[in-house]
């Protein structure tokens, strides 16, 4: 008789499928969302999940830069995880990164830190406090109750290997009220409501280029199931859809309409990054070539 149970392997005895359960259930889940699990007393293992919990909260972020490997143990991480200090992190989104993955050595060179061990409190706005060296548990506090906002601006690498994780405003004023209390510049989407249209440019805009280029940016899909929203359309001086828009925070903006490429929309966000505020400007796709609009 066929044996119903997908999970069920032949084997001597039962310990054999629970292994195999437990393997499949980590490859399904994916080996961060399962670490992330594991992890103790609240710290994310990666970035892109504590900045996920940052986008859901609002609070700050709270990174400590292990120098040691994971398992071993480390004696700054153990006072900061002690209980006097719980108080001090509670108001935080926890992550923790280690020296030892390139790709963490890439992002806590952001925040100006070479060195492990290290904290790094990212405020709302952005700006962050960073301390490097093996702290106390009132030396870590010192530091929290110290590292109050503004603090430095980080150098934003867009290179930073990340996972697609749009959070999308439904409305313009929505994603505006939440841009001006972190001074985030605001990335929007204006497309019609047509299930090609929509699935051809969701995957361009989830390849991890365009993604790590406007992961920092407050995200906008104005609009209904009945079409685009026609004042962000009017506002922007959009002609052709779909459109992507870049905000910034004094007003300024930049649009590209069609974009056929994710190539396309990289240098799009490359551009718009090395002019900031100080121009607006709309371009049709790369095949197209620019042209002068936009208010």
């Amino acid at each position: 008789m066929m044996n119903d149970n997908p999970w069920h392997f032949a084997g001597p005895g039962p310990g054999r499928t629970w292994i195999m359960f437990g393997a499949a259930w980590m490859l399904t889940a994916g080996c961060s969302t399962t670490w992330d699990r594991l992890r103790p007393n609240g710290w994310a293992a990666d970035y892109d999940t504590a900045e996920a919990r940052v986008r859901e909260s609002g609070r700050e972020r709270l990174i400590y830069y292990h120098p040691t490997d994971q398992g071993l143990h480390d004696p700054t991480f153990a006072a900061l995880r002690s209980g006097p200090l719980r108080q001090h992190t509670a108001p935080f989104v926890l992550c923790s990164l280690f020296r030892s993955y390139e790709r963490d050595r890439r992002y806590a060179a952001q925040f100006g830190v070479e060195r492990a061990p290290a904290l790094i409190v990212v405020h709302r706005d952005g700006t962050y406090h960073a301390r490097t060296g093996g702290m106390s548990a009132t030396q870590i506090a010192e530091f929290l109750a110290a590292a109050k906002a503004p603090g430095a601006p980080p150098v934003v690498n867009p290179h930073i290997p990340r996972e697609p994780n749009y959070v999308w405003y439904g409305s313009l004023e929505s994603a505006e009220t939440a841009a001006r209390k972190t001074g985030q510049s605001i990335l929007i989407v204006l497309d019609r409501w047509w299930p090609g249209d929509r699935r051809k440019l969701r995957k361009l805009l989830e390849h991890r280029e365009v993604y790590s280029r406007f992961a920092h940016m407050v995200h906008c899909r104005p609009g209904s199931i009945w079409g685009p929203a026609d004042k962000s359309i009017t506002r922007f001086g959009v002609v052709n859809l779909p459109a992507l828009v870049i905000l910034h925070p004094d007003g300024a903006h930049q649009v590209l309409e069609l974009p056929t490429s994710y190539e396309a929309i990289v240098r799009f966000a490359d551009r718009a990054r090395a002019t900031g505020g100080s121009a607006s400007a709309t371009s049709t796709s790369a095949a197209a070539g620019p042209h002068d609009g936009g208010k």
